[in-house]
């Protein structure tokens, strides 16, 4: 059974963001980071926490 990661949502239509379109993870100021691809508006964007 494969579970489905969500990585958070798309700041700007909502979508729900899946591990599939994680592009980079990196640290900021000691702090995890990541961008990601969003499936619905293909925009690349930092998910946000649902």
């Amino acid at each position: 059974m494969t579970r489905v990661t969500t990585l958070g949502c798309c700041p700007n239509c909502g979508r729900a963001i899946t591990r599939d379109y994680l592009l980079i993870e990196y640290e900021s100021d000691g702090c995890p980071a990541k961008f990601a691809e969003c499936p619905d508006c293909r925009d690349v964007v930092h998910p946000s926490a649902e």
